[in-house]
């Protein structure tokens, strides 16, 4: 931990979101109600320790746990004195962290991330306020609590995003009945019929988020040290999302699926969930935005220069950025963020032009290709464009460990650090250059490297002990200490 804490600041990067489940466990055990198959209503408990907890909500039919003889949704608790060994470890290091719950009991989303996976989700079909509500402020007392319990950790702590792409898929659903052409239905279930969609309306959703404003003001701690609630909002989440040929095809978070008014309705409720002054200190309105799924994106594997390029980028990607504001009327210096975002042009890294495994355009001139340039450009230009607008960004993912398909364009640590970087330009690069390239590449990398040791042995040496244990058994330690899931 420690060492990618080091890596991290030494790349220039000061701010890092941590996704979380839902299944925390503190010093007291807390429940969580659900719903079986057949509408009954059930609980569970969240014990302190590390242990296995048995999801609340009984999911698909076809998966019933009466024929299945045991629930088949269950979730791994983390113990809460992990999540602050990862603040202790950020402090050492200057880092700020956003605590992010990524997936929450029964599923509040659909998409692979949601924690039940394949099945629907069904968070919203049963106690979705007294569940949120419960999760939710847990977790804001342990926040408070560091204020005066561990300083240090305290003073890592960036802030809290309350639920991650809340609802989202829900526009896939038509509420009148039409079959809606995209190659994702996870709004119908095994036989056809139409489940939590249906049942869910948007304002179900936003009244239910609003219940972490209402938290947070409770919590006088955070908001004086400039703690900040992050609140995401997807657009996908509004059926008016995919009411159109034009982005029929557009399942994910994507700008395509923004339309005006659907801005326009997030930005009315923002407004009346918070004040102006809020929005300016600590209440952070978070939109996510990805080209990768753009319907246009097909047109990137045709262009023929540089300058094609980035007009496709100027069409496609800047104006979510430059227009944010005005579509959901938030002016500055009120808060905006752009919690996930990518270097990626298209969802398939395998006809992609910056993965670095996908294909050259054909007419694009083979000694004036790139992809590495192109994918720095895109990098470039959103940041740039998001600057210029007042959005905090924040890359998706840092670090893709075995997936080569995907570290081109969506592993931050492959996309900034030197050596990487260096063994493709090496590859790509002709006799002639190979040389020079090997020098530049080469010092970067040393220059990396010592950037690197130099945070450490600066963190080590403000608390040596701490600072070994940490990285040596820390983690570990935290699970094994309060019972660990053998």
């Amino acid at each position: 931990m420690p060492v990618d804490f080091a890596r991290i600041r030494s790349l220039g990067i000061r701010r890092v979101r941590l996704p979380v489940t839902w299944c925390l466990s503190y010093d007291s055990p807390y429940t969580v109600r659900g719903q079986d198959c057949n509408g009954n209503d059930t609980s569970t408990v969240v014990r302190p320790g590390s242990s296995i907890v048995e999801d609340p909500f009984s999911n698909d039919p076809a998966f019933d746990p009466a024929h299945m003889g045991h629930p088949p949704d269950k979730w791994i608790s983390i113990p809460i004195r992990v999540i602050e060994n990862v603040l202790e470890n950020a402090a050492d290091f200057g880092i700020e962290v956003l605590i992010d719950i990524h997936a929450f009991p029964g599923a509040s989303s659909a998409g692979t991330f949601n924690g039940v996976w394949p099945h629907n989700p069904r968070f919203w079909s049963a106690h979705r306020e007294e569940n949120f509500r419960t999760i939710v402020g847990q977790l804001l007392d342990w926040m408070d609590s560091l204020s005066y319990k561990n300083p240090r950790a305290f003073g890592a702590l960036h802030g809290l995003t309350p639920m991650n792409e809340p609802a989202h898929l829900k526009g896939l659903f038509d509420p009148k009945g039409a079959d809606v052409d995209v190659p994702y239905r996870a709004a119908y279930d095994l036989s056809g019929r139409s489940v939590w969609a249906a049942q869910l309306t948007t304002a179900d959703v936003l009244a239910t988020l609003e219940l972490a404003v209402a938290e947070f003001r409770t919590r006088p701690a955070l908001m004086k040290a400039g703690k900040k609630l992050i609140m995401n909002v997807i657009e996908t989440a509004f059926n008016g999302t995919f009411g159109g040929s034009a982005d029929a095809g557009a399942f994910a978070a994507s700008q395509t699926g923004e339309t005006d008014l659907v801005a326009e309705l997030i930005g009315t409720w923002w407004r009346q969930a918070t004040t102006s002054e809020e929005r300016r200190l600590w209440a952070v309105l978070d939109i996510h935005n990805y080209i990768s799924w753009h319907p246009d994106v097909s047109k990137f594997r045709n262009v023929k220069t540089i300058d094609e390029y980035q007009a496709l980028l100027a069409a496609m990607s800047l104006p979510f950025f430059s227009k944010l504001r005005q579509r959901l009327g938030i002016p500055k210096p009120e808060l905006l963020a752009c919690s996930e975002y990518s270097a990626s042009t298209d969802q398939d890294t395998f006809t992609s032009i910056c993965s670095g495994v996908g294909p050259r355009p054909p007419s694009f001139p083979r000694d004036r290709f790139d992809w590495q340039v192109l994918r720095d450009r895109f990098m470039l230009a959103q940041h740039q464009a998001a600057g210029s607008a007042s959005v905090d960004m924040w890359f998706w993912t840092y670090h893709i460990r075995k997936n080569v398909n995907y570290q081109g364009e969506w592993s931050l640590q492959h996309i900034l650090s030197p050596w990487p970087r260096l063994c493709r330009r090496f590859e790509g690069a002709g006799a002639v250059r190979r040389g020079w390239v090997l020098v530049s590449g080469s010092y970067c990398c040393v220059a990396h490297l010592a950037a690197v040791a130099f945070r450490l042995l600066r963190a080590w040496s403000r608390a040596p002990l701490r600072g070994i244990w940490h990285q040596t058994f820390g983690l570990r330690f935290a699970f094994d200490s309060c019972g660990a899931v053998r």
